[in-house]
């Protein structure tokens, strides 16, 4: 009869405990070490058992993170209400805030978008060190031994605690966006661009794929959305109507913080971590890797948002040219 040790006992009890259906508020929710390292064969193995689709890659359970992201999504509805009463106690400061319109628009774009995307580009900042051997790679420009073509398995099926708590919150701001987009009418390429963000920042939890490339496809690009947003409030037509003639150098700042970002984020970063992206999911798939077994699927539908998203972002080049045209036009004028 095998006696457990102590060890193993408190291991066991840690991962009934942080497996419960409880609330994931802090990195600490999301950090699974349940076996000793000496046991990483057997953690991998585990990991192949059960479906992926509800198991994920052994980190926090499916019910724990519908509860949280319910949570969150709450939490974005009463943050936004509660700005949109907070800018109404200063409707008196300027005409531009008496509009009902107005307050709902400036109270979405920084109670909802900012600060959601904010906390993404955070948490992936904070957790950079789980992804160091891409940067290190592109830091060297491409000269580096940190990203070998054999080393995809880890890459692509290793479980990242911050990945994880960095996709969930993603996927809460979808939620949220999601709603209002069809609320405001935003058009359907934001509809689209929502659904495939979305499916792949859900489908990276479960079944669990590419932690090691989502700090980037969920967090440091979305630095230049941050900045979109805020830009945003400016606009003619979707945003706040009269705002750019009380803060016109605010809108040229914020105009070119967004086109500098997007040309770092979206042109220059975007393709790098694609392509290695795109041949460590490949490999994956034609792998006969353990944890490939019932997420090919999933590697192929993301392959397919990357597509998607890629063709969005060249739609919004061209809407960013169009605007820049529009923008220098006014200022000549």
């Amino acid at each position: 009869m095998c006696i457990p040790d102590n060890n193993t006992t408190i291991a066991s009890n840690a991962s009934l405990k942080r497996r419960s259906s409880s609330l994931l508020l802090t990195h600490e929710s999301f950090v699974f070490d349940d076996l000793p390292d000496k046991d990483d064969a057997t953690k991998r193995t585990a990991q192949t058992k059960g479906n992926p689709y509800v198991h994920g890659l052994n980190g926090p359970s499916l019910a724990s993170t519908l509860l949280t992201v319910s949570f969150y999504v709450a939490c974005l509805f009463l943050l936004e209400h509660l700005t949109r009463v907070s800018i109404a106690t200063f409707a008196h400061v300027d005409p531009v805030l008496e509009s009902e319109r107005n307050r709902a628009i400036l109270a979405r774009h920084l109670a909802v978008d900012f600060v959601s995307l904010f906390c993404c580009a955070y948490v992936a900042i904070t957790n950079r060190h789980s992804c160091k051997e891409i940067i290190k790679h592109g830091l060297s420009y491409g000269t580096s031994d940190d990203m070998p073509e054999g080393g995809f398995e880890e890459r692509v099926f290793a479980y990242r605690p911050g990945a994880q708590r960095l996709m969930m919150l993603f996927f809460v701001y979808q939620v949220k966006n999601m709603y209002d987009t069809i609320v405001w009418g935003d058009g359907i390429e934001f509809v689209l661009h929502h659904i495939f963000a979305g499916a792949a920042a859900w489908g990276g939890m479960f079944p669990g794929c590419c932690h090691f490339y989502a700090f980037f496809y969920f967090g440091f690009s979305e630095v230049s959305t941050a900045i979109l947003c805020l830009l945003a409030n400016f606009d003619p037509e979707f945003g706040v109507e009269g705002l750019d003639a009380v803060f016109p150098k605010t809108k040229i700042v914020l105009g070119t913080l967004f086109v500098t970002s997007f040309i770092v984020c979206r042109l220059i970063l975007w393709p790098f971590w694609s392509y290695h992206f795109m041949r460590d999911t490949l490999a994956a798939i034609r792998s006969k890797a353990p944890r490939a077994e019932g997420r090919r699927g999933y590697l192929r539908l993301i392959i397919g948002c990357l597509v998607g998203l890629s063709f969005i972002q060249l739609v919004f080049v061209y809407m960013i040219v169009q605007i820049g045209k529009e923008e220098v036009e006014k200022l000549m004028g």
